[in-house]
């Protein structure tokens, strides 16, 4: 799953910040934009509790993406139409996991 906006970005050297408990970054400071700094470390906090990857990438000015990939087995089916559409939806969320995992070693 992932989720992007097309905000300001995060400095690279503020991203540790961010993914502390309370740390808000220098432009949402700056902006006095509320938030209490706690939302990312909780949601990478859960979703490394089910056995998943949590990662943040962000550019100034062009915005940030959280990519999380959770194991198979914490995954739902989909209700595919077929047998056969069931077992490559397996496959493929099999080999983007193992992917992920890879490239974050």
């Amino acid at each position: 799953m992932a989720v992007r906006d097309s905000g300001p970005g995060i400095p690279k050297d503020e991203i540790p910040i961010v993914m502390s408990a309370f740390g808000r970054g220098s432009l949402a400071q700056k902006n006095a934009e509320e938030g209490s700094g706690l939302g990312l470390p909780i949601v990478k906090g859960l979703v490394e509790l089910h056995g998943g990857t949590f990662t943040l990438k962000s550019k100034l000015r062009e915005g940030t993406e959280v990519i999380v990939i959770f194991p198979p087995e914490r995954v739902m089916d989909t209700l595919p139409a077929t047998k056969e559409e069931k077992e490559q939806s397996v496959q493929r969320v099999r080999e983007v996991s193992t992917a992920r995992r890879q490239e974050l070693s």
